[in-house]
């Protein structure tokens, strides 16, 4: 037996769900095949089962939508009353379902809609061929599937039918389901809010869009962007609309990556990959093993300086032959830095600075870790600033956000995670500010509060094996309530996120379905998204955190 929406208050709610304000819908490009995608009929259209319930914003002063004064709440009381028995025997625990029709003609079906979901269990989303019909070789397709233990905020899940999976769908009456199964569970703070529900007949990915006005380049070149040359990476300025590209500097061997300004402006700092010892080759090979360097250079390219150097450890000679009862063969250590920021005196550098073993097949050793150094030149011997912790930023206070990770091995003592760190006091004060290792690569916001990281979301992609992107913009003092600014499904990844001195837009890196990369700006405000490059030769982009309109700088290469 089938049964309408349930309206419920939303104060209830308030212990397991944190409160959020009402953001702006999705422009609508084409027509909604769902009749109320945004629950605002008090979900008429909809059907549902096992205490599906709509949420009122307004009766208790709680916003728990994304958009308008309504939305759909699954997980709570899940008991599956009205469910149907499917033909496996099963009961649902909760349905939300609406019937529609694909048109024949589809040149693409995107399904999409916005949630916010807590606690235990997991969701199943389907074109169904009825209203029990789950089973996709029964008709149909199944879309996705994700667990409710989700980073917080509001975000979006969508996914585009082309091919094979638009063909089983293409002219058919279908049912849009939300299903919590028999077989999952579901725990007692399970929470998922449902908003804004989209099926339309068409590709609704992100596409980009013109250049903003406030973007066109103007000579200073203000971007540091790291590109590459045949088998080289070399160090570029450019403007922030793609033109005046002017090389500065080629690197020790022809491997640079990561620029990052000084705060002032008037440096660059970037991981120089090397080997050690370098520069005088060693005859045995494994002896010149990748290692990197941290290169500072001024701003047109001059006066380029090596402050630190990391150093790798040769281990068996290849190819290693094990006598009788000889030792086992010793991994090489490889000691790299992936990531340098500057700390806001002009003068410090923080890193991270990864190590692995390797054999000398090129297996890989078992182990490795990341740690986050702090170095003061013109001293080359670092100080630890942050152990299993990668991809530092520092903010105008001298805050350190990092990337912390925990080892399934269980030698790491830091917890999945953003973690803020204060180098002001000794030992620094380290505090978590998420739990999820879905959020990873922080960059702070110019205003020393605000922070951005790149999300790993739960949608899968054309290519249901892949999950989307997303950049996410969270406030120190109300970490609960993150925004979602893009999502990124118009690429396989992004990263390296810079802000504009202004902080109203960011350059991120775009790796391109052909796997190529370019560099692209986001409107912080709008969502707007557009490339700044398009030839898939740029990897990582820096904006110059002080605005210094039109400085033309001189052609100086190293």
């Amino acid at each position: 037996m089938r049964s309408a929406l349930l309206l419920v208050c939303a104060g209830w709610l308030l212990s397991g769900m944190n409160v959020v304000a009402a953001q702006p819908a999705e422009p609508a490009n084409a027509p909604n095949l769902i009749q109320n995608g945004g629950f605002e009929q008090q979900g008429a259209g909809w059907e549902g089962c096992g205490n599906v319930q709509l949420v009122d914003a307004q009766q208790a002063g709680a916003e728990f939508v994304y958009a308008g004064r309504y939305a759909a709440v699954m997980g709570i009381d899940a008991d599956g009353s009205d469910c149907p028995q499917l033909p496996d025997l099963t009961t649902p625990r909760q349905i939300l379902t609406q019937p529609l029709t694909i048109p024949s003609n589809a040149p693409a079906v995107t399904v999409s809609f916005w949630f916010r979901a807590a606690a235990g269990t997991t969701i199943d989303i389907f074109l169904a061929r009825g209203y029990y019909q789950f089973d996709p070789n029964l008709g149909g397709v199944r879309l996705g599937t994700f667990a409710t233990d989700q980073p917080p905020g509001w975000q979006l899940y969508r996914t585009v039918l082309q091919g094979d999976r638009l063909a089983q769908v293409r002219g058919q009456s279908l049912r849009f389901s939300i299903v919590i199964q028999e077989r999952t569970g579901v725990g007692p703070d399970t929470v998922l809010l449902i908003d804004n529900v989209r099926v339309v007949a068409a590709d609704e990915r992100t596409a980009a869009a013109p250049l903003p006005p406030r973007l066109r380049g103007d000579g200073s070149r203000p971007l540091a962007v790291t590109r590459i040359e045949g088998s080289n990476r070399w160090l570029y300025r450019m403007d922030t609309d793609g033109r005046n590209l002017q090389l500065i500097y080629r690197g020790l061997l022809g491997d640079v990556r990561n620029p990052a300004w000084s705060p002032n402006g008037q440096q660059i700092a970037v991981v120089d990959n090397n080997t050690w010892p370098w520069p005088v080759p060693d005859p045995d090979p494994q002896n010149n093993l990748s290692a990197s360097a941290v290169t500072v250079l001024n701003a047109d390219g001059s006066g380029a300086r090596q402050i630190y150097q990391t150093q790798s450890r040769k281990g068996s000679r290849c190819p290693y032959i094990r006598p009788p009862g000889g030792p086992p063969e010793t991994p090489s250590l490889i000691v790299r830095v992936s990531h340098v920021q500057w700390l806001p005196d002009n003068n410090r550098v923080v890193l991270s600075q990864p190590g692995f073993g390797v054999f000398c097949e090129g297996q890989l050793a078992q182990g490795g870790r990341s740690d986050v150094l702090i170095i003061t030149p013109p001293a080359m011997t670092p100080a630890t600033l942050a152990e299993y912790a990668t991809r530092p930023t520092a903010n105008r206070n001298g805050r350190v956000l990092v990337d912390g990770f925990d080892l399934s091995s269980g030698r790491s003592n830091r917890a999945d995670g953003i973690w803020e760190i204060d180098p002001s006091v000794q030992p620094p004060r380290e505090t978590r500010l998420t739990t999820s290792n879905a959020d990873r690569e922080p960059a702070w916001h110019p205003d020393g509060r605000r922070f951005a990281v790149v999300r790993v979301t739960t949608s899968p992609s054309a290519d249901v094996g892949d999950r989307t992107f997303a950049i996410m913009l969270y406030d120190r003092q109300n970490l609960a309530n993150p925004r979602m600014l893009l999502f990124a499904d118009h690429g396989r990844t992004i990263s390296h996120l810079s802000w504009s001195p202004d902080g109203a837009y960011l350059v991120y890196t775009l790796e391109r379905f052909d796997g190529r990369s370019d560099i692209w700006w986001l409107d912080v405000a709008s969502g707007a998204t557009g490339p700044i490059t398009t030839d898939g030769k740029a990897f990582a982009a820096a904006w110059r955190p002080v605005a210094i309109n039109r400085l033309f700088v001189p052609l100086v290469t190293r």
